[in-house]
This record gives C-alpha cells, structure tokens and sequence, in this order.
C-alpha cells in the first residue's frame, strides 16, 4: 500500500520527541547495563525505547515491518519496512557522554526512503525523506560545496577498535593524509558531516541499524555514502561504511581501502 512519505516523517518526527524525552530524563540517573552474547552493551533505556516504537509503529502502520536492535524483525518481508537504533553510542550513555542518538530509518522495497538522528541533550535532530530534503532542527540543509584538499579534511571514525588489523593499517594511512582525525563521535559524525563540520566518515563493524537512517540524509543532501568498494548500502551490506560530501574524496577514500 502505499503511502504519503510526508505522513511517515511526521511520525518519525513525533517518535523521536517522544524516545528524547526518555533519554534525556535517564542520562546521568541509574539504570541497568548488561552485557549481550556479542560483547556489546545493552540498557533498560535502549529496550524502553524500542519497546514504545514497536506499539507505535503497531498502531500507526500496522502493514509495516520493523527491524531493531534489540528485538530483532517483524514482517521483515513487508514493503515498507523500518530500522531503528534506540540508543545509538550506548557506550556515551553510560559514560555520561552526552553525544549518544536515537536512529530511526524507513525503506520501502529494500531501498532507505527516510532518515533521522536525533541527539537529545543537544537538542539537534536531522531529518529529511526522498524529494522532500533534509532539516537540521527545522532549518533545511543545502549540499556543501567542499573546496578542499584532501589534506585539509576532517575525518572521523567512532572508534580505532572497530577495525582489524589488517584494514586498521589503511585507515591510518586516510588518517595521516588529512588534516586531523577525530573519534567518539557515534551517529553525531553524520550529522556533521551534513552540516559541514567534518569531511570524511570511515567506519567497519557496523549492524544495519547503525548506518540505514544515514543513508537517506545524505543521499538527498547530495553526499555520498557507502561501502569500501563503493556499493550502495543496504540491509546485507557487510557493515564497512564510508561517507563524504565529495565524489572526488569518495573515489579516494575507495581507492586507499578496497
């Protein structure tokens, strides 16, 4: 069936009102951290919120699909189907660092339509859909004509762990060859980069959840995003993902990893 896109930005929209007020009223308070078989974290907080956007989702398009984090699929064969990260930097949250997000993305035919990032104690959110463009906290972003040298860019990664040895090597090698790198940053970086703030994303081990919501932002702002070797990004990429607002600095980002 389908449906109007503005109709499911609006409820990405209110959703995400909803999971920033729970965020923001548990940062710094007490809540339960426990360990997951995959060695990651997982909190009361991140299952809270999923748990609210199942019913949601469940009241509002019940035809839809969901994929999460923490609860896994349902009617994952649907046509719209949507992917959402609770708490995206649970390791922020728990540490007290406040550069944690909510990630909430929504495909239709296997294909990201819809995108939104959402970091509560900043109070910033960039939202946007197909044709419809990308808006950080109600103001609408316009592709940023890079005019720098690769050796000027800003590149980030959410942490040096995420990569093996062997491609940790090539990393470095993107690292040296800008102008700094920065690190800790989560989904924050996406949004930065949306913004103009940072240059370059590159990052592995990544889950769907993780990167899905980012593809659609930066697609209609224009940028590019993907994985090493340059495929588009979907539910089966292998979770190496790189991200730029360049096409001439994709290609090497490309060309130094693959």
């Amino acid at each position: 069936m389908q449906v109007d896109t503005s109709e499911l930005l609006k409820f990405a929209n209110n959703f995400a009102d909803q999971s920033r007020l729970i965020l923001r009223k548990n940062f710094l308070s007490s809540f339960n951290v426990e360990k997951k078989i995959d060695g990651s974290f997982v909190t009361n907080v991140d299952r809270e919120v999923e748990s609210l956007f199942i019913k949601k989702l469940q009241n509002g398009f019940n035809e839809h699909g969901l994929i999460g984090e923490e609860f896994g699929e349902l009617n994952s064969d649907a046509e719209y189907i949507w992917v959402i990260d609770p708490l995206d930097g649970t390791h922020s949250f728990i540490s007290g660092k406040p550069l944690f997000g909510t990630l909430i993305s929504c495909l239709k035919d296997s294909k990201p339509i819809l995108g939104l990032i959402d970091i509560p104690m900043l109070n910033q959110r960039w939202v946007g859909a197909e044709n419809l463009g990308v808006y950080f906290n109600n103001t609408k972003c316009s592709k940023n004509i890079v005019e720098k040298k690769f050796s000027e860019t800003i590149v980030t990664s959410t942490s040096m762990l995420m990569f093996d040895e062997k491609n940790l090597e090539k990393v470095k090698k993107i690292y040296s060859s800008s102008q700094f790198p920065v690190f800790g940053t989560d989904c924050y970086a996406y949004g930065l980069l949306i913004s103009g703030k940072i240059d370059l994303i590159v990052e592995a081990n990544m889950k769907p959840w993780d990167y899905l919501a980012q593809v659609a932002l930066i697609n209609e702002v224009g940028g590019f995003i993907s994985d090493w070797n340059g495929q588009n990004l979907n539910l089966n990429s292998n979770g190496k993902v790189i991200a730029s607002m360049d096409r001439n600095h994709h290609k090497k980002l490309i060309n130094i990893l693959s």
